[in-house]
């Protein structure tokens, strides 16, 4: 009798999970949270710890926690440069019911949105982003995200780099300026136009795993306006260049993410 009620509890616990498609964030957390661990213990986040908050922003949530990934033979090919790219990430997150994360939904102020943190380390001689003559290297500089979205995070879904769009227009630099009680900050506002993620479903992708499935539309990935943020600074006493970084769907949004959750970020 027992084991006839823990067979029918599991059963129910199992229909649960799939009715509700508990299935596509738990699939997510079990597998990006070992993954997580791995690459931020493999890369330059393991010589620089850099603390960022996840929270929800107006009941939104975001990823429950931060995500890691490493680049080096990939990205110093992309940019012509021998150098090493870790990243820091989160994205929106999963609504109860749904199987596809807030970064899918295109009503979600979440909606394509990323925030974190980059570290780069250069092998040149000189700080990578900033020119011989301490001036920033925004050419150089923007390459990063270019390769983010198109090489890690559009590839992930399905889509060639080749046929990725990455435009970057630049509305404002501001210099010398201080954030997360640090100095000598340089701030770069853009305005983007790049892909949708959103595309209809047909072999699996492994950008399925942490962002859930897509919502399938009538065009794939479709061309987005998109605003972007970075904070960037070459720290001497890591030999580092260190971008904090946030994508968001407007200026709004982006600001909402910057002074709620990026700006109380810390580096110990």
């Amino acid at each position: 009798m027992k084991n006839k009620l823990k067979l029918i509890t599991i059963l129910i616990i199992i229909l649960f999970i799939y009715i509700t498609n508990l299935h596509y964030p738990l699939r997510s957390y079990l597998i990006m949270y070992p993954l997580k661990i791995y690459y931020k213990n493999t890369g330059l986040h393991n010589d620089i710890n850099i603390n960022i908050p996840t929270r929800k922003i107006n009941n939104e949530p975001f990823y429950p926690f931060m995500l890691y990934f490493n680049s080096k033979n990939s990205f110093s090919k992309y940019i012509k440069e021998d150098a090493e790219l870790s990243i820091s990430y989160n994205f929106g997150g999963f609504k109860f019911l749904n199987k596809y994360s807030n970064y899918y939904d295109e009503d979600s102020e979440l909606f394509s949105s990323f925030y974190g943190a980059y570290i780069i380390n250069s092998k040149s001689n000189k700080p990578f982003g900033f020119k011989s003559n301490g001036d920033i290297n925004i050419d150089l500089l923007e390459k990063v995200p270019e390769y983010d979205q198109k090489y890690l995070v559009l590839r992930s879904l399905g889509l060639n780099p080749k046929k990725s769009t990455f435009k970057n227009d630049i509305i404002d630099i501001e210099e010398n300026i201080e954030y997360i009680e640090s100095d000598n900050w340089i701030k770069v506002d853009s305005k983007i136009r790049t892909n949708s993620p959103n595309h209809n479903k047909k072999n699996f992708q492994r950008g399925y795993i942490q962002f859930g499935n897509p919502k399938n539309i009538s065009k794939n990935y479709p061309i987005i306006n998109m605003y972007g943020r970075m904070y960037v600074k070459y720290f001497k006493n890591y030999d580092k260049t260190i971008g904090f970084y946030i994508l968001g769907k407007n200026k709004n949004i982006v600001d909402k993410i910057d002074n709620e959750i990026m700006s109380k970020s810390y580096i110990n």
